[in-house]
């Protein structure tokens, strides 16, 4: 960006758009794929266990033997610990399946940054050129 070449910053913004070009096709794969994506888990006695959808919504529950032995308050308390670990569990790969296509949020902050530069050194260079053109047309309309 330090450069005055005006072919610099074109090749370097051409490099920015690629690769943001790049990280769209993948984020749209990526957002395809969240469809499939499920979870499992388990409570902490590993008396039950549940699997969620892509939805969040629960699909299964299965409770061990031992565990139809508890009262129901602690059976419910083991059955919210599984179904909410089932659903950290979609959510974490949710989270890994559109961060990945970015490069995680330090490649993101990289690109927002470079792409900030880019807008600051292009609107410093069509001011420069706008005065110029100014300058011209005033120029012109004095000489005539």
């Amino acid at each position: 960006m330090e450069s005055n070449d005006p072919e610099f910053r074109l090749d370097e913004l051409d490099q920015v758009v690629q690769g943001s070009e790049r990280s769209l096709r993948d984020l749209a794969a990526a957002m395809t794929g969240l469809g499939e994506v499920t979870g499992s888990g388990e409570s902490r006695s590993g008396l039950v266990s549940a699997r969620v959808g892509a939805d969040g919504r629960v699909t299964d529950v299965a409770i061990a033997s031992r565990g139809m032995r508890l009262d129901s308050d602690a059976l419910s308390k083991e059955v919210l610990e599984a179904v909410q670990a089932a659903q950290d569990a979609q959510g974490r790969q949710a989270r890994e399946l559109v961060s990945s296509p970015l490069g995680g949020e330090d490649a993101v902050r990289t690109i927002q940054r470079q792409f900030e530069e880019i807008q600051e050194s292009f609107a410093a260079e069509m001011g420069e050129r706008i005065s110029r053109w100014e300058r011209m047309k005033n120029r012109d309309h004095w000489e005539r």
